[in-house]
């Protein structure tokens, strides 16, 4: 894909699926991949997220998006590419936090206004995939992929996670959108791809 900067960010719940998509992206239509999990640091701050939500739930969240913030300039610099996980989806995962009482209102209220400052500087992508599964799916995925505590996640977390990412992907309007059914359509099944390469490239503009 040559000429227009092409960014693309993948969202959906924990273990659906998102850096498969991305790698078929990469591999399928030259896509680069920007990996959200790519630095210890983070895998570090996940693992004693796990184990006290209460003690790191605030910090893990400002890593996130500054993370994220980074790679999106990065990508920029690079020409285009592809996010796993999204600053727009941040939002969800500290709104549920909060919810729960493990982000207090003042931590939420410096989170929101710090992630709303970034994204007045942050371009729209392209395109928005939202990957979707069922719980159970999740579930199967998380416990094969084994990082960590993450594979002691509770099915309400997971339920939970699925009604706010639903209710993300309603209402968003920054590019154009695209729902894969992952229990419908396994995107690691080489039957299932030509279709939805075809329909990516042509929400592309190809």
């Amino acid at each position: 894909m040559g000429g227009e900067t092409i960014v693309i960010v993948i969202e959906g719940q924990i273990g659906v699926g998102k850096t498969t998509m991305g790698e078929l992206l990469e591999s399928r239509l030259g896509v680069a991949l920007f990996r959200e999990l790519q630095h210890p640091e983070t895998h570090a701050l996940l693992d004693r997220f796990y184990a006290n939500q209460n003690r790191w739930a605030f910090t893990l969240q400002i890593h996130f998006i500054n993370e994220r913030f980074r790679m999106i300039k990065q990508i920029r610099k690079a020409g285009g590419g592809a996010l796993d996980r999204s600053i727009y989806g941040d939002r969800i995962f500290a709104g549920v936090l909060h919810e729960d009482g493990q982000m207090s209102d003042e931590e939420f209220v410096t989170y929101s206004t710090l992630l709303d400052n970034m994204l007045e500087h942050v371009d729209p992508p392209k395109l928005l995939i939202y990957l979707d599964c069922s719980v159970d799916t999740a579930l199967a995925r998380i416990k094969k992929r084994n990082r960590g505590l993450e594979a002691g996640i509770p099915r309400d977390y997971l339920e939970r996670l699925n009604e706010w990412y639903l209710r993300f992907y309603q209402t968003y309007d920054l590019s154009p959108k695209l729902l894969i059914d992952t229990d419908e359509t396994p995107i690691d099944q080489e039957e299932n791809l030509p279709p939805i390469l075809e329909r990516i490239r042509s929400l592309l503009g190809e």
